[in-house]
C-alpha cells in the first residue's frame, strides 16, 4: 500500500492500487461524465486514503521549498491565540517563513478542510490547537506532516505538544481563595473533551479536596469556550441559594462572558464575589479593580513550538524522528503565574 510519508502520491499510484487506468483515474478526478459514479467515488476514497493531492501547482511545488507554515487555531479573537500569532509569525519570519493562519471555530469540519487545504498548499509544516473530536483524516494527513501542537492535544496525534501545567495553575488559584477565607469557589471551564478543559477542572477538583472543602458539583460549570456560555454558566452560579463568594474563570472568552453577567447582575467585585481569570490580556489591569489572574507565558509557549517545528524541518534523521512518534506525543510544560489585583 502506498503512503503519503514515502513519497507524493501521483494518478498513477492511484491506478495501481485499484488496478484501473491512470487516464481513468484523472478523468474520475475531475468528475467527467464519462466515467461511472460509482467510479469517480471509489477513485475519490482511494485518492484521500493514500493522500493525494489535487492541487494543480503540485508539480511545481515538489520541485521547490515551500516557505509557508500553516498554523490552525480555534479562535483569533481569544488574546492567548493573537499574541500567540504575533509571536510565530515574528520567529518564524527570522527563518524565512510565513505563516498562513486558518480558524477551525472548534469545528472538526472545518479543521478537516483547513489541514487539506494546507496539505495542498504544500506547507513545510503546521502548528495547531486541535478541536476535541478531531478527524482521523485529519491526524492521518497530519502524521504526514511535520506538526506542533500548541496549548490543546488531541490523544491520536502523536505529533510534539507545547503545553501548560493546567492542573496546578488552577490549583494555586483555589488554595489563594480558600486562604482568604472563601469556602464556596466556582469554577467555570472548558468541555472534558477538551485537554485544557479537563485538566483544569481536575486541577480545580484536586485543590478544592487538598483545602479541605467539600466538592460541590453545582459550582463546576463547564462548556464551550465562549463568552455566550462564559455569561450563562455565572448566571446560573449567582442564582444558587448558596452562591459562591468566589469564580474562577477558566478562559479568557469565558471571563468575557462572566463579567457581562456580573455587571448585569450589579455584583460588587471584590465585596459581593472575588474573580480570578486565566491569561493576562492588557484590559484586565484597566477593568475595575484589575482582574487577578493566571498569566500564561505566551512568548516562551510560542517559542518553544517553533523550535519543536523547526527541529523537524531540519534535513537528516532528526525530522524522520520526530513524524515516527510512537507511544504518547513528547511534551514540552510551562507554568502559569498567578497575579493578584482587586478582583480577589
Amino acid at each position: 500500500m502506498y503512503s503519503p510519508r514515502m513519497k507524493n502520491i501521483t494518478i498513477k499510484d492511484i491506478a495501481a492500487h485499484l488496478g484501473i487506468s491512470h487516464p481513468t483515474v484523472s478523468r474520475a478526478l475531475r468528475d467527467h461524465p464519462s466515467i461511472r459514479m460509482e467510479t469517480r467515488e471509489q477513485v475519490k476514497q482511494a485518492a484521500r486514503k493514500l493522500g493525494y493531492i489535487p492541487h494543480s501547482g503540485a508539480r511545481m511545488l515538489r520541485r521547490t521549498h515551500s516557505d509557508l507554515i500553516g498554523v490552525i487555531f480555534p479562535d483569533v479573537q481569544n488574546d492567548f491565540f493573537s499574541k500567540t500569532m504575533s509571536t510565530l509569525a515574528s520567529a518564524f519570519l527570522q527563518h524565512g517563513f510565513k505563516l498562513v493562519l486558518a480558524t477551525s471555530e472548534d469545528q472538526p469540519a472545518v479543521e478537516l478542510e483547513h489541514i487539506r487545504s494546507l496539505r495542498e498548499a504544500r506547507v513545510a509544516g503546521v502548528i495547531i490547537a486541535p478541536t476535541a473530536n478531531l478527524h482521523k483524516e485529519a491526524i492521518e494527513l497530519l502524521s504526514a506532516i511535520p506538526t506542533v501542537q500548541l496549548l490543546r492535544r488531541h490523544p491520536m496525534l502523536r505529533a510534539p505538544v507545547v503545553a501548560l501545567n493546567e492542573g496546578a495553575g488552577i490549583a494555586a488559584a483555589v488554595h489563594h481563595l480558600a486562604g482568604t477565607s472563601h469556602k464556596r469557589i466556582g469554577f467555570i471551564g472548558s468541555p472534558n473533551s477538551l485537554s485544557t478543559g479537563k485538566e483544569r477542572a481536575q486541577g480545580y477538583i484536586r485543590a478544592i479536596r487538598e483545602v479541605s472543602l467539600k466538592v460541590d458539583r453545582s459550582l463546576l460549570k463547564q462548556g464551550p469556550p465562549r463568552p455566550g456560555f462564559g455569561r450563562a454558566a455565572m448566571l446560573e452560579l449567582l442564582s444558587l441559594d448558596n452562591p459562591p463568594t468566589a469564580v474562577i474563570l477558566a478562559s479568557p472568552e469565558l471571563t468575557l462572558g462572566g463579567l457581562a453577567a456580573v455587571r448585569e447582575q450589579r455584583i460588587r467585585v471584590p465585596e459581593q464575589l472575588a474573580l480570578i481569570a486565566y491569561h493576562d490580556p492588557d484590559w484586565f489591569q484597566l477593568w475595575g479593580p484589575g482582574i487577578s489572574c493566571l498569566r500564561l507565558p505566551v512568548h516562551d509557549m510560542a517559542s518553544a513550538a517553533v523550535s519543536l517545528l523547526l527541529e523537524q524541518l531540519e534535513p537528516g534523521e532528526s525530522a524522520g524522528r520526530a513524524r515516527a512518534v510512537s507511544g504518547p506525543a513528547p511534551k514540552t510544560c510551562f507554568d502559569t503565574e498567578l497575579i493578584l489585583r482587586g478582583t480577589s
